[in-house]
Parts: structure tokens; sequence; C-alpha cells
């Protein structure tokens, strides 16, 4: 087999196989045995088939079997031998091309594929400023946790005289309108909603806000850009809305009673703020490195990215994308949001995997262990929960994979030009969307 780089344009590579005429010929005598043993001819036994009468019978299913054999069994082969090391293993390559004149003479098609693009990593590091945030628990941190957590056991009580507030539970009945014409899934009688939860759009529970049980009143509202439907997808709308109730969250009182909700040991204020502010720290551990991680990768990518990704990969997986969202019944985000949500991941990964290659970065084993002890510290059943991780090689490798992203933001930290931002936990849960 021959071998030869026909054309090579930005991160495209087509190269022309050419088959031998001689190795084709051995090829289509191999089908035409397989055939010729495995077919049933009336009139003759098993083993003395005339030739004519198999070719007359199966000569063009033979010449199809052939071709396809030849053409599969040499890609791989043919893409190790052009010697392209940095070949983008993901994308599928693309047959073109094939000039099939019969086993007489030599069997050529070009193949086409993508490489993976170059990343300049030529910056020195310590030239690169990047933010570290640094985690606090104060007094204010405490108490806003043990009111949320007084909030969940709460009782809701209605109170029609009750102005509507944050955090209050309301009913509301709507209905939507863009350009004066209603929409599907824009209407309801009674909507359940704790204001300031954030489960509608932006804007909508801050127009119920200030209102009574009774009230009509328009909330104008347009829809995120990324909104899941992309027909409202950046559209204004109006929603024509009566506030049916209000509900206020009646707090149970700081005693034992409430302690036994949320600890098996707590007696005292005392030892429950202490319990709590335990969980909490395990918490901000978690979101102070997950933040961080975000961090450094969105650091890598602005200072190292900016290179173009292979587009047949990325249209490759912008389909696949759509069908998974149509498997799960789920509306699919337009094209174009799809595409730059890959095109940022396919950015990431090539800038990451030079990074680590570059400075010798390998996956810490005895890091990987203590990230699952982190992780596993937030169950009861700590040990049976590190025991579950060990057995699942899924699990591990997604916490693995997890752990190994940790020492890159914290080589990546020692090597850089840090600033230290120090967040309380409130503020810090409250950046990262976590409600308690």
């Amino acid at each position: 087999m021959q071998v030869s780089i026909e054309a090579s344009e930005g991160l495209n590579r087509q190269l022309k196989v050419t088959i031998p005429s001689e190795d084709y010929k051995k090829a289509r005598q191999k089908e035409f045995v397989m055939i010729s043993r495995n077919r049933k001819f009336p009139g003759f036994r098993s083993g003395h088939v005339p030739a004519n009468i198999i070719e007359r019978d199966y000569g063009a299913e033979i010449a199809e079997r052939t071709l396809s054999s030849l053409i599969n069994k040499s890609v791989y082969p043919a893409l190790v031998q052009s010697k392209i090391s940095n070949i983008e293993g993901d994308s599928v390559p693309v047959v073109a091309n094939i000039t099939n004149n019969g086993p007489e003479q030599d069997l050529v098609y070009t193949l086409e594929f993508e490489v993976k693009p170059e990343v300049n990593l030529d910056k020195d590091l310590a030239t690169v400023a990047v933010d570290k945030i640094e985690g606090e628990i104060g007094d204010a941190d405490m108490d806003q946790m043990i009111t949320n957590l007084r909030r969940q056991s709460g009782k809701w009580v209605e109170n029609a005289e009750k102005t509507a507030a944050k955090d209050d539970r309301v009913e509301i009945a709507f209905e939507g309108f863009i350009d004066g014409n209603t929409f599907e899934g824009g209407k309801s009688e009674g909507y359940p909603l704790i204001l300031g939860s954030g489960v509608m759009i932006p804007g909508f529970e801050d127009q119920i806000i200030g209102h009574k049980a009774g009230d009509e009143f328009e909330i104008n509202v347009t829809f995120p850009e990324n909104y899941g439907n992309k027909e409202l997808a950046g559209k204004a709308a109006v929603f024509k809305s009566k506030l049916n109730k209000v509900f206020e969250n009646q707090l149970p009182e700081l005693d034992e009673k409430f302690f036994s909700f949320y600890s098996e040991t707590a007696k005292t204020i005392d030892d429950f703020r202490a319990e709590v502010r335990k969980n909490m720290e395990r918490e901000l551990s978690k979101i102070v490195n997950d933040t961080n991680v975000r961090a450094v990768l969105e650091k890598l990518v602005s200072e190292f990215g900016g290179f173009d990704v292979p587009s047949r990969l990325v249209a490759q997986h912008v389909v696949d994308t759509k069908k998974d969202y149509e498997k799960r019944k789920r509306p699919a985000p337009a094209d174009s949001v799809i595409e730059d949500s890959i095109k940022r991941g396919l950015t990431t990964r090539y800038v990451v995997d030079a990074f680590i290659t570059k400075y010798g970065i390998k996956l810490d084993q005895k890091a990987v262990e203590s990230y699952i002890d982190m992780i596993a510290s937030a169950y009861d059943s700590s040990e049976e929960y590190k025991k579950a991780v060990m057995n699942n090689k899924e699990m591990y490798s997604k916490l693995a994979d997890l752990s190994f992203q940790k020492q890159i933001a914290d080589f990546f930290f020692e090597h850089a030009n840090p600033t230290v931002i120090k967040k309380t936990f409130t503020e810090l849960t409250a950046m990262y969307g976590r409600y308690y």
C-alpha cells in the first residue's frame, strides 16, 4: 500500500491511498471463496459450482464486499503510515474520490481527516494574572445557614393581608403574550412559587414582590437568548397576572426538637452551631475548589486559546448533541448555542492537554485518594461510599478526573501570578447557585 499527502489546509489533511492490484486480486479471491462455500446453488454439490455460475449470481456482491473490505482494512494503516502525529482521533475520517476499475488495476482513494490544533504555550506563566478565591465562614454566614435550615423545616401559613416579599411562597395565575399572541406553556391558573428561588426567567419573581393577594398586574420580561425553547429565546413577553395567595413561613424554635432534624448528637445551640460549621467548612472547601478550577480553566483558554478547532468534529458533535436532546425528549438549544459550547469544550481540552504535556503534570494517586476522602466526608457512611467508588470504575474515573483538574489548578496558582480574593460562604453560595 502506498500513502502520500495530497493536500493540507488549516486542520484538514488529505491522503492518497493506493492499494496494489495484487492485493486487490487476493482480497477478491478470498471473498469469492467465502461466497462459494456459504451460498447454496441448486443442482450443484458444495465445492463443485462452476466459477462462471458464482460470478453470474454473486459477482456484484463479491465486488461490493471486496471494495468494502479493502477500504475498511486500509484506513487505519494508512493513517499510521502517513506518520502524522497529531491526528484528531475523535473526528471520523472520510473516504472519497474512489477510483475502482477492478482487480486488474490498483484501487485508489483519498482519505480526508482532521488534525489537532497547535497550542502556543510560550508565554511565561509568572506573568499571567489570575484571581484565586479563599473562603471564610463568619458569624453572619452561620446565622444565615441556620435561618435557611429553619426555613426548610418551617410551616407555610396563608396570610391574606401580607405583602409578598422575598422568601415568601405565593400562588399566582398568569397568561403570557408575545406580540399580542399567547404561546404554549405560558399559562397557569395557580403556579406555586417561592420568591427569590430563581426558578422563573430573570425579572419575573421581582415584579411579584410588593403585591398582595387579589392584585392584578402585568409582568414584563425578556426570555434569555440561551433559553431552552428557541422559539421563545430572546423575545419580550408580557404576563397578565393575578396573585391568588401569599404564604409566610413560620420558623421553628431553636430547640432540641429542631436540632434532631439535622443532628443525632446536638443538644444545645452551641453543639448545633459546631456541627453546622463543620458541614459548612466541608461544603466551602468544595465550592472554593470548584471555583478556582473553573477560574484556571477559563484563564488557560483566554491566555492560550484563540485557535481554530476541527470543523467536522464540531459538526459531528452538534448532530450527536441534538440526537441526545431528542432521545431525552427535551427541546434542544439553537444550533449556534450548541456549536459555541462544543467549541469552548474542545478548546479547553486542547489547551489543557498541551499544558499538562509541557509541564509534565501527571495524575497523583494520593491526591485522588484525598479528593475521594473529601467527597466521602459529606456522607454519614463515608467508608461505604469510598468502597463503592473503588469498586465502580466509572465513579472512580470521574472523581479521578476532578482530582486531576485540582492538581492542574494548584500547579497553575503556584507558577502564575495569583491575586487572593477572600469571599464569605454566603457570597460564594449566592454566586454559584447553591441553595439551602
